[in-house]
């Protein structure tokens, strides 16, 4: 079963106020590290995709093995970059993890138990489930893609299968420490950066 990683980075950073993708986090921009733990995890292939700040970033991020996407029309939201990348993936692609850029707890490991989950469960996707509410990382096998490319705005995954949670594996995370916050605003930031301190 052929697995394809995408990262979602295209966002504006509009909340940051620079490109978070840039951030440094354990001595590397966020995005690096983000990709890094896609590119050591069991994925056949990473696609990042990319909007705002394109050059810059691509000039200041090593991205390993992953390809780079850049989708043209990033300031529609979300959805339009989800559905890029989608649209970008080979035919003989089974699934896609769908990993948002800003998430820098998200390892190599974590993604490894969620494709092992979704193939052992036998339903079409799998997901992070925190105090009840799914979360990406997402696993999401070709048959939901549809749902996916009817997505518009900025919204993305989270809207799909919180729609038909009865086809979503979860996988509960259980403590503040080992959830993969989205890194939004400089508060955090902040707290992330505390965190790695500590």
């Amino acid at each position: 079963m052929s697995s394809t990683g995408l990262v979602l980075a295209a966002g504006s950073s509009r909340r940051m106020g620079s490109p978070k993708q840039l951030l440094q986090v354990r001595g590397k921009p966020l995005l690096e590290l983000v990709v890094g733990q896609a590119c050591d995890s069991s994925l056949d292939d990473v696609l990042v995709v990319l909007g705002a700040a394109a050059d810059e970033i691509r000039g200041r991020v090593d991205f390993g093995r992953a390809r780079v996407l850049v989708n043209p029309d990033h300031a529609a939201g979300m959805a339009s970059s989800l559905k890029a990348g989608l649209a970008s993936l080979a035919r003989d692609v089974d699934r896609a993890v769908v990993i948002l850029g800003d998430q820098p707890d998200v390892d190599a490991a974590l993604l490894n138990r969620l494709l092992e989950l979704e193939e052992t469960s036998g339903l079409p996707a799998a997901a992070l489930s925190f105090n009840g509410l799914l979360h990406p990382p997402v696993v999401l096998k070709r048959e939901l893609w549809g749902d996916l490319m009817m997505l518009e705005g900025d919204v993305g995954c989270r809207a799909v299968i919180r729609a038909r949670p009865e086809l979503v594996a979860r996988l509960p995370v259980e403590t503040d420490l080992t959830h993969p916050v989205d890194v939004d605003t400089p508060a955090d930031y902040e707290r992330l950066a505390n965190r790695v301190k500590g």
